[in-house]
């Protein structure tokens, strides 16, 4: 389903990594001051912290941390299709994260394809975006951005051609009760599809 325009998508796939300042959960789409780098662009993620985002299919969810004993595991959900859209979060997926603890978490964002034999071209065509808030003391933080397409990488002797799919939003961090990640997935920057947002958790081996 054909979705934004090839400008507006230029627009969100200019996002950039930043960490910012607090934001009141109360006050969707408020200004994030950001201490690093200021960026106007990160507008449309940052209207997903709102108490007004739906958080149930097709536009996201709410999944409680479990976290693992001597290994790692995502918390995390994936959208029905490619549907998701909201008036406060427009073409982002949302997945909320309780349960945290202050534990340390690494968000993500991951284009789930429609087949498994996706060629290098389509991988290279597939645009992959989102962000990641944290809670914390009644104020969401941003935990970063990231704006990318799909990596290709060849065969080797040890695995065979393949295309991923899932990258990481910023460095991750702690200290938080829930986290709130977005993400949008698009095959030729303007065909939405099923996406996977969440956390990457646990202390592996031990």
């Amino acid at each position: 389903m054909r979705f934004i325009p090839a400008a507006a998508f230029l627009f969100a796939a200019s996002l950039a990594t930043a960490c910012g300042g607090p934001l009141e959960e109360e006050t969707p789409g408020a200004e994030v001051v950001d201490e690093s780098v200021v960026s106007q662009e990160q507008g449309i993620d940052e209207s997903c912290v709102g108490s007004d985002v739906v958080l149930a299919q097709p536009d996201g969810a709410v999944v409680t941390a479990v976290f693992p004993h001597c290994s790692y595991a995502d918390a995390s959900a994936a959208s029905n299709d490619g549907t998701y859209d909201q008036p406060s979060c427009p073409h982002r997926f949302v997945t909320e994260v309780t349960g945290l603890g202050g534990a340390y978490v690494q968000p993500f964002v991951e284009v789930i394809p429609a087949t498994s034999n996706v060629t290098e071209s389509a991988c290279k065509g597939i645009a992959i975006s989102g962000a990641a808030f944290g809670f914390k003391s009644g104020f969401w933080y941003a935990m970063g951005s990231v704006s990318t397409t799909g990596t290709w990488y060849p065969a080797s002797p040890f695995w065979p051609a393949h295309c991923s799919l899932r990258v990481n939003i910023g460095t991750g961090g702690s200290s938080y009760s829930k986290v709130r990640v977005t993400g949008l997935g698009a095959a030729l920057g303007v065909f939405k599809g099923r996406v996977r947002t969440g956390v990457r958790l646990g202390n592996g081996p031990c």
